[in-house]
């Protein structure tokens, strides 16, 4: 989960300014980043599809998307080697946003030629949705009100709606509900980071049910019915996704 750190940083640093920093948490967070110093991107757009567009290559976008949730893994046992603390919890919230696209590399892989022969396409379709969303993530580094918080749920409704759409449209059933887990994970990573810091979200951060075909495997039924995902919010991945991609 490599692209957290902007959303972490500012989590942890700007809107918990207060808070001490775990030197052990910044050792584990300096040596992921410099790991992953060339997968940082500006571009907006879903990390595995920026991560083919990037490279152009499906095996070595494989290979690197292998070699990033190798990386993941490292910075999560070496999270836990340090002190209980907030930062330390955004963190591993954070890693969790990836496990299943880790644990289910093949499956995503399958995906690979078509969003790389439609990269374009898919990368420019929700253009108007991803401005704004940028602009509401924008004031809410500046100032994390309620106000923007409330902001950023609904622009990212728009723009994952957009996105997981488009995705069916130009490559059909299977990647739609693909990217449309992604996006669930990404829901509810974030919404556990948030917890950890805000204990009232806005009630335009809600959260609909995924259809229960989204997973492949049955062992993610019981997202369907967990209470809190009623209030999942998407705060933290839109900022990881401004700064970073996969």
């Amino acid at each position: 989960m490599h692209p957290i750190f902007a959303a972490l940083l500012i989590l942890s640093v700007s809107a918990v300014a207060e808070i001490r920093v775990n030197l052990c948490v910044l050792r584990c967070k300096d040596n992921h980043m410099r790991e992953m110093d060339n997968e940082w991107s500006t571009d907006f757009t879903l990390p595995l599809l920026n991560l083919l567009r990037t490279t152009g290559n499906e095996t070595a976008a494989y290979m690197k998307a292998k070699l990033i949730c190798e990386s993941n893994h490292n910075l999560e046992e070496c999270l836990h080697r340090c002190n209980k603390s907030q930062e330390a919890a955004i963190l591993l919230a954070g890693i969790k946003s990836w496990q299943d696209a880790c644990e289910h590399l093949e499956e995503v892989r399958a995906q690979f030629p078509c969003w790389r022969e439609n990269g374009h396409e898919l990368s420019q379709a929700c253009r108007p949705q991803t401005v704004s969303l940028k602009e509401s993530m924008h004031q809410f580094a500046r100032n994390q009100s309620q106000q923007n918080i409330q902001n950023i749920c609904s622009d990212y409704d728009k723009f994952s709606t957009c996105f997981t759409q488009e995705h069916g449209k130009l490559c059909g059933y299977r990647s739609e509900i693909i990217t449309g887990r992604m996006f669930h994970n990404n829901r509810e990573a974030m919404f556990n980071m948030l917890k950890i810091r805000w204990s009232t979200l806005p009630t335009q951060c809600g959260y609909s049910h995924l259809r229960r075909d989204t997973y492949s495997s049955e062992k993610y039924s019981v997202f369907r019915n967990s209470n809190h995902h009623r209030y999942l919010t998407v705060i933290a991945t839109v900022i990881l996704w401004l700064q970073f991609s996969l």
